[in-house]
């Protein structure tokens, strides 16, 4: 827990960021619906057909990140990752009067939060980008294939979502990750912890669902550049199976794919070149005809 100063210090700067960023942004949130193997055919084209691999769980929970026609789109959509499965979400450090806040009883970790702005066309740090990660949303996909169950304004549904916080990766101690509300209330502090998001009439959707702001925080040595934490969807309700794990993955620095870096370390060098050396004439193409 934190001391009072502390908190009070962690609160005015989240409050802030966070009214900054309201004001100026939309913001990106992870989506929870059901039937997690239905896709469309066609992004583009949502009313041309689905595919759905696995029709027995369609009443099962599942995480998604903004799908690829949303503004907000993530490049490996439905995870908050690359599409070569490196880190997406970046951290940074949270800052009072220039100075890192760092955690009461350990010195050596400071406070660092995922607040980013990104677009499609502009990437990383993008003024006109929207902001991500910012809590829970409800996802109403194509053809209402990921919508959570909603009749009308009057008829409240019987779902009842909550989230369990599962683990954090090896590298934190359990304390070491915590989100906060908008009134700077903690929650998922420990392993095993649950909130439940609850439900509200969105009349922009028409519909029931969740809409709730939740930011991330973690407390974070020189060592931690890369961070994790995992995730369970359930429905006390008793309509909706319980959700896979979720893993969400964080770093201090993103490296995202650029043409040419074959490494994938972020830059397009000599070390490229060798790896094309060292290939050069090889072929993957392969016919079966040549039996």
């Amino acid at each position: 827990m934190f001391n009072q100063r502390i908190y009070f210090i962690i609160a005015a700067v989240i409050l802030y960021v966070s009214n900054t960023a309201f004001s100026e942004h939309s913001v990106a949130h992870i989506h929870i619906g059901i039937n997690p193997t239905w896709r469309p055919l066609d992004w583009s084209n949502t009313d041309d057909g689905f595919i759905d691999t696995d029709p027995t769980d369609n009443n099962k929970l599942w995480f998604f990140s903004m799908p690829p026609v949303s503004e907000a789109a993530t490049p490996g959509w439905p995870n908050w990752e690359q599409t070569n499965g490196n880190t997406f979400l970046v951290l940074s450090p949270v800052e009072e009067e220039g100075e890192n806040i760092t955690k009461p009883g350990d010195s050596h970790k400071a406070l660092y939060t995922c607040n980013f702005t990104y677009s499609r066309d502009g990437n990383y740090g993008d003024p006109n980008g929207l902001q991500h990660l910012d809590g829970w949303h409800s996802a109403f996909g194509p053809q209402g294939a990921w919508n959570l169950e909603s009749i009308d304004a009057d008829t409240e549904p019987a779902w009842e979502i909550y989230i369990v916080r599962e683990r954090v990766s090896p590298n934190l101690q359990e304390d070491d990750f915590f989100t906060l509300l908008p009134d700077d209330t903690p929650a998922l502090e420990k392993d095993g912890d649950t909130y439940t998001l609850g439900k509200i009439w969105l009349s922009d959707e028409n519909a029931w669902g969740i809409h709730k702001h939740m930011g991330f925080y973690f407390w974070l040595d020189e060592e931690d550049e890369d961070v994790y934490i995992v995730l369970s969807a359930r429905d006390s309700g008793g309509m909706y199976q319980r959700s896979a794990d979720y893993t969400i993955r964080f770093a201090r620095t993103i490296y995202q794919p650029v043409t040419g870096d074959l490494n994938s370390d972020g830059l397009v060098d000599i070390y490229d070149i060798e790896i094309l050396m060292k290939h050069w004439g090889e072929t993957g193409i392969f016919s079966g005809e040549e039996y």
